[in-house]
């Protein structure tokens, strides 16, 4: 019962703080303002949290866990690699936009947090090259797409291009749906098509 307690308490200040967070910026976000609107004590805080920073990271980790688990779940149920292809780079598109300013304080202005989440990320990206070239693989060998090279490049050529679109978006101040340049995307998967 106490670790169930412990874990919904756990979830309910990374909500929390992912709001904050989101709203105020990582600098004029304060634990006290977490501890307090998340209805816990401070000293309760810290002992999960023991920094700001621990906290943050945790607000992001469990935010690409959540993207992982939808484009896990929502891409088995597209019966082509194509349409495999596209649900990932939708899904991925669509993350961005709804948690950008949680990645904005990544790419503007704490460059500490950068390093440290980066190395954090480093498995997930191996995790996503793995089955998205494993995808392509298949694609491949169902004759559904061209060989245009190893599936492992052409992996990496595609994250960078959506990383890409997405940190000029982010840096640019959001000013149109990212969603508009998924279509450049999907346009580059479609081309892949035999």
């Amino acid at each position: 019962m106490r670790r169930g307690t412990s874990q919904l308490r756990q979830e309910r200040v990374l909500e929390v703080a992912q709001v904050l967070f989101a709203e105020k910026g990582y600098h004029n976000t304060t634990m006290d303002e977490i501890a307090a609107r998340s209805g816990i004590g401070k000293g309760t805080l810290y002992r999960t949290f023991p920094a700001k920073e621990e906290l943050f990271l945790s607000t992001l980790d469990r935010a690409m866990e959540r993207l992982e688990k939808a484009i896990l779940e929502e891409v088995e149920e597209e019966p082509t690699v194509l349409g495999k292809l596209r649900r990932a780079a939708r899904l991925y598109f669509r993350f961005f936009e709804q948690e950008g300013e949680l990645f904005k304080i990544l790419v503007s202005n704490v460059p500490t947090l950068q390093e440290k989440f980066n190395k954090r990320v480093q498995e997930k990206y191996s995790f996503y090259v793995d089955q998205i070239a494993s995808m392509l693989r298949e694609g491949m060998d169902k004759g559904e797409i061209r060989r245009l090279g190893r599936p492992e490049s052409i992996t990496v050529a595609l994250i960078g291009a959506c990383n890409s679109m997405i940190y000029h978006w982010l840096l640019s101040g959001k000013p149109y749906p990212l969603e508009e340049d998924l279509g450049l995307i999907e346009r580059a998967i479609e081309g892949m098509a035999l």
